[in-house]
């Protein structure tokens, strides 16, 4: 648990109001003992007090830093993500905190550096999760980048994966003309609001799809591999095209389909979702849906350090599906 002013006054036997005013700086205004600030500074220092970030704003004080948090570090998407708001606050003359939190939970130690470093703003990399960590930083800006509303959010800005599926399976049924689909992924809610889209836009354009079973691995590559695994296990015939939640799935997948012999595109297309770097150099290089990076990193930067900008909580952004050789 965060400790408190209050907790630091109760263990004292002092008035809380005596502990803020030692902690602020102004006990001298009325008249503490050095004795006595000694005592609540040192207590407060045993305790691993640390000021809230809003309290430090009330007084005026600037950090320039945002703070970002990470809900996945393995990830190569955070990773583009990330490295658009550097170049950002470093054109702003900011810092950013990175911290990251494991499971998506954060514990009070994820917390620590955000109320240390009295962060201007909270910039969330990753969809859905609880977010009533944020209750503690009171009047401070946080915003996302991914899926998921929230009442503490100024902004929460996403991908259109409505829009995103039906650019997809137009491209299956009208310019690859095949209708037998199916979509890989991992147990997560953003990858299940994928999925959705995916059903239904298939539907839209004639498509069968197959949600194909995922596995228990924790990373997308390993996943994709475990799928494309199961898949060569249990039946003769394989699908068309192979719609994947992300880039990491659909280069898993190729990887084990090529150590069996099955040829990418010849025997299957595969798409993928995020045109990471990765997925231009694989061989084969990997069609794939690429979100608007650049757009929700300078949105969510704006919203976050600008308390005069205007926007709507909650934006989804057109993205583009780059044609490549894993489905030529």
């Amino acid at each position: 648990m965060k400790v408190t002013q209050k907790d630091i006054a109760a263990k004292l036997g002092v008035s809380t109001s005596l502990v803020s005013r030692v902690l602020s700086g102004q006990a001298h205004r009325i008249g503490v003992h050095p004795s006595k600030i000694e005592e609540i500074l040192r207590v407060a220092k045993e305790m691993n007090y640390v000021p809230s970030p809003a309290a430090l704003a009330l007084r005026g004080k600037k950090s320039n830093t945002v703070g970002i948090v990470a809900y996945d570090f393995h990830s190569p998407y955070f990773s583009l993500l990330i490295s658009e708001l550097q170049e950002l606050a470093h054109s702003k003359n900011y810092s950013l905190l990175l911290v990251g939190f494991l499971n998506r939970k954060p514990n009070e130690a994820d917390l620590l550096p955000l109320y240390k470093h009295s962060v201007e703003g909270i910039i969330i990399l990753g969809s859905y999760g609880d977010l009533s960590w944020t209750n503690a930083f009171g009047e401070i800006p946080v915003a996302r980048i991914g899926h998921g509303e929230h009442e503490n959010l100024k902004l929460s800005i996403s991908v259109d994966e409505h829009d995103a599926m039906q650019k997809i399976f137009r491209y299956i049924s009208k310019d690859l003309k095949k209708t037998k689909t199916a979509f890989a992924m991992r147990s997560l809610p953003a990858h299940e609001l994928r999925c959705t889209c995916a059903k239904e836009s298939a539907n839209n354009f004639g498509c069968s799809i197959e949600i194909l079973p995922t596995s228990n691995a924790d990373k997308d590559f390993a996943c994709g591999s475990d799928i494309a695994r199961e898949i060569l296990k249990t039946r003769d015939k394989l699908p068309e095209v192979i719609v994947c939640a992300t880039d990491m799935i659909a280069m898993g997948m190729i990887k084990k389909f090529y150590e069996n012999d099955i040829r990418v595109p010849e025997d299957i297309a595969i798409i993928g979702f995020d045109d990471i770097p990765e997925a231009s150099n694989y061989i084969p290089s990997i069609t794939s849906f690429r979100q608007p990076i650049k757009a929700y990193a300078k949105e969510c930067f704006n919203a976050v350090i600008d308390e005069n900008y205007q926007t709507s909580k909650v934006k989804l952004l057109e993205g583009d599906l780059l044609i490549r050789k894993s489905t030529l």
